[in-house]
């Protein structure tokens, strides 16, 4: 920014300052000026711009008066209106500009979220059309494989179809075989029948022939029957017989059970008495084997007494000795 912009931008700060002043009432100085412009700090140059702008306040009332011919106080009261006109004007016309400015400044963010939503659209197609172009391809995909599925399984159906026939086939031509081989069977049967039949007739004759030999046999099986009614009495009498010697039995079972069980008493009473008899032995090892520790120290301090009364004889006889 030049020196002269700077100049001007400074005297319309001024300016405005002291028709604001001059509007309400108050006589403008170069103390509240300066006051009111917080970035200027020399007094001389706010004296110089506020100079310019009472040289102009001025003039405006000597060329209104030299026109219009208004004393001096009419002159200043008109200023001060047409001042205070200029400025509300001026007020409203900052209002209006800061308006349209804040108007401005919203159709631009609308125009920027606009912007946004509409790349993000643009994106989103994008997206959306990729996603389509690769679903076709699996579409495309999923037909050809779909095609080639239903071709093996055609050429499958056709041989498991052939096979079918093939077995089918196989069986019917079994069952005429069967069906031939039932009918021959049937042929042999009927013959086998009539021969049957014939020896039938033959049996008849020959049963005619051993009625004779049947009598007998029957005199035989009554001769029999009596024969098991008697064998059935010996084998009631053996029966109670038998079951005089099962009640028996039973008694003796019970007995031999009580003395099963008095043979295991008496064979836990023979493991305690061993066990204990165990443990004597172990205690009677063990007092011996003190009893010859005991006779082992008595031979010790028999022997010891014995050598002490040796050399208790030996002092004696030397002490006697030695008083005679």
């Amino acid at each position: 920014m030049t020196t002269t912009s700077i100049q001007n931008s400074i005297q319309e700060r001024v300016n405005s300052i002291c028709n604001d002043l001059y509007s309400k009432g108050t006589k403008p100085s170069v103390r509240l000026v300066l006051s009111m412009l917080p970035d200027v700090s020399s007094t001389s140059t706010v004296h110089k711009y506020f100079a310019n702008w009472k040289k102009e306040l001025e003039a405006n009332q000597q060329s209104l008066y030299d026109k219009l011919g208004f004393s001096s106080e009419f002159t200043q009261s008109f200023m001060k209106e047409i001042t205070r006109f200029g400025v509300e004007a001026e007020q409203r016309y900052k209002e209006q500009a800061q308006d349209a400015n804040e108007q401005r400044d919203l159709a631009l963010d609308d125009l920027e979220r606009s912007e946004d939503r509409l790349h993000k659209q643009n994106s989103l197609v994008s997206q959306l059309e990729r996603e389509v172009a690769e679903l076709q391809q699996e579409l495309a995909t999923v037909k050809a494989e779909a095609k080639s599925e239903l071709q093996k399984t055609n050429e499958l159906n056709r041989a498991a179809l052939d096979k079918e026939n093939e077995t089918h086939t196989a069986i019917v031509t079994e069952l005429r075989q069967q069906l031939t081989q039932s009918t021959q069977e049937a042929k042999s049967l009927h013959q086998t029948n009539e021969e049957l039949r014939t020896e039938i007739a033959k049996a008849e004759l020959k049963l005619e022939g051993n009625q004779q030999y049947v009598d007998e046999v029957k005199a035989q099986n009554a001769a029999l029957v009596d024969d098991n009614k008697l064998l059935n009495k010996e084998l009631a009498a053996i029966n109670k017989t038998l079951a005089s010697q099962e009640t028996e039995l039973t008694v003796n079972s019970k007995l031999i059970n009580s003395l099963e069980s008095s043979t295991n008493e008496y064979k836990k009473y023979m493991a305690s008495a061993e066990s204990e008899l165990s443990s004597l032995k172990l205690t009677n090892q063990h007092l011996s084997k003190q009893l010859e520790t005991v006779t082992e120290k008595l031979d010790r301090a028999n022997t010891s007494n014995t050598e002490l009364r040796k050399t208790l004889e030996e002092q004696s006889s030397v002490i006697a000795k030695l008083t005679k």
